[in-house]
């Protein structure tokens, strides 16, 4: 998923495999409470499932990412909240293949890991459970090709924002908005059907909820299109959209499909331009812009998120402690202490912080 890093506690951070891994405290939260439910309170089960979860999870993104790296890019992995992120931005844009591929690497290797481990368990020493064969055993059986099979078949499902929805997204016809509409409103059917499937048949609380709650995300999704169509916004409105998301490559196509005389603001420009290679020109742009509207908080903000998108920590904090730094928001602060914690830059983060103490309070991105 080349989703925004989520998380702002982390209790890891190192590299593996080159990529940035980042590990938040709210991941350790809430598969704790998972697997305490899940273990009946056994103490050995839980110690076995807070091993056996985050390393099956981490090795789901790292799937995501080898696919992603192929396209150029420079992924970066979190792990919070319920799951695992894996977020980068392509050097030019992908084809619907290449999207489908990266979106379906994570599952794909769950199950190609999950069959065996399933088949191992189900006909191995551990298959009459604790009492015909060692606890450990059956526990980390159990776990094993639950975390693999059952995470890798439970991303399949055709609901977004799972793998299954995004790769179910660029299969269906139609340009980049007419898909997005079609997907989610395929995720609602989705999701009210498998979160009903499950409650008939599974008798689970868990699932129920966990699809009821993606279906009601596309509601809302669909809804707030009806009122503000994302083809009908400012054409500058959708590149901030896709600059906030760490997307400049889709921002630069989507400025250079304007039809001939539209006039993109020129800091809008500088940024799209500085953040996809033509820095020159592109930071020339922003600077004259700055010079021009010395007082406009707009172009403080996005020349912050340029210097944070092209990892300038330096020319970001001399713009803070510059004379203008008190014109960028807090917000613009805070997403980039969520970009350099994503590249594995957590001192910059943490010193972001200490410069903005409010901006670590959570905050939103533009909306769509």
């Amino acid at each position: 998923m080349s989703t925004q890093v989520e998380g702002g506690r982390p209790v890891a951070r190192f590299r593996l495999f080159g990529f940035p891994v980042h590990i938040d405290v709210s991941f350790f939260v809430i598969i704790g409470v998972f697997g305490w439910l899940s273990s009946g309170s056994n103490l050995l089960a839980l110690l076995l499932w807070m091993v056996v979860a985050p390393v099956a999870i981490l090795a789901h993104e790292l799937a995501h990412a080898g696919v992603a790296r192929t396209t150029g890019a420079r992924p970066s992995i979190a792990l919070a909240g319920m799951g695992g992120l894996t977020t980068f931005d392509p050097p030019r844009p992908m084809s619907r293949a290449r999207s489908i591929a990266v979106s379906l690497a994570g599952p794909l290797l769950g199950v190609a890991i999950g069959l065996p481990l399933w088949w191992l368990w189900s006909t191995g020493p551990a298959r009459t459970g604790p009492e015909g064969g060692p606890e450990w055993l059956y526990w980390l059986g159990l776990w094993g090709y639950w975390m693999t099979l059952g995470w890798g078949l439970l991303n399949l499902a055709p609901v977004l924002p799972l793998d299954g929805g995004q790769a179910m997204r660029e299969l269906l016809p139609g340009d980049a908005a007419t898909r997005a509409r079609r997907a989610a409103t395929i995720s609602v059917v989705s999701g009210l059907v498998l979160a009903i499937a499950a409650w008939v048949w599974l008798q689970s609380l868990f699932l129920p909820l966990f699809f009821a709650l993606f279906a009601l995300t596309n509601i809302v999704s669909l809804r707030r299109e009806r009122v503000t169509p994302v083809e009908q916004a400012p054409a500058d409105q959708q590149v901030l959209v896709l600059l906030w998301q760490g997307q400049p490559q889709a921002a630069r196509t989507l400025l250079e499909a304007q039809p001939a005389g539209v006039v993109p603001d020129l800091a809008v420009h500088g940024a799209v331009l500085a953040s996809t290679g033509d820095v020159a020109q592109g930071m020339a742009l922003l600077q004259q812009e700055t010079a021009r509207r010395p007082q406009d908080e707009n172009v403080a903000a996005l020349l912050a998120l340029t210097h944070a998108l092209r990892q300038d920590w330096t020319g970001l904090a001399a713009q803070l402690q510059g004379p203008g730094g008190a014109l960028v928001p807090d917000v613009i602060v805070g997403r980039a202490a969520e970009l350099a914690a994503a590249h594995g830059r957590g001192d910059i983060a943490a010193y972001l912080g200490t410069l903005r103490p409010d901006s670590q309070e959570g905050h939103a991105g533009p909306s769509e």
